[in-house]
């Protein structure tokens, strides 16, 4: 019994989810409700951090921290995603200083991307036109997924 009781306050504490949004245009609101307040309206691939859930509204957190709803139907945790956070960010074609830059150049902050594969402290992203980057960690957020054990 007890071991069950662990077992499953190990499943209930998981606090947060990485979502990515997988629509164009995605309306972030202020509460749980179509009807609400537009806090932010975000790019294909944002990242977002799942915090709360109400029926097919989920709570998210973005790079900056802020607290947002958006519906259910708008995110997945199927993709993995990345966000500029710097004021901008170089986009290499490899991973690391010695590759040239991408015609893209540079990306500003809130850029989102699609997060393809990672090279120590460089990632590998694709934007929405399917072209490939590479960019340092230090300049990007990618949302983790935690979790919380209680006793």
């Amino acid at each position: 019994m007890k071991t069950l009781l662990l077992l499953l306050s190990l499943i209930l504490s998981t606090t947060s989810h990485a979502l990515c949004v997988n629509s164009d245009k995605t309306r972030l609101r202020s509460r749980p409700d179509a009807k609400s307040k537009i806090s932010w309206t975000v790019p294909k691939f944002m990242p977002l951090l799942q915090v709360d859930r109400k029926g097919a509204w989920i709570q998210v957190k973005d790079v900056d921290g802020a607290k947002h709803w958006v519906h259910a139907k708008y995110v997945s945790s199927k993709l993995d995603c990345a966000v500029v956070k710097a004021k901008t960010a170089n986009l290499r074609v490899g991973p690391g200083t010695n590759f040239g830059i991408t015609d893209l150049g540079r990306a500003r902050k809130y850029s989102a991307f699609q997060k393809v594969d990672r090279d120590e402290e460089w990632l590998k992203l694709k934007d929405d036109y399917g072209q490939v980057h590479w960019a340092h960690e230090n300049a990007i957020w990618e949302p983790r997924s935690r979790s919380r054990v209680s006793f």
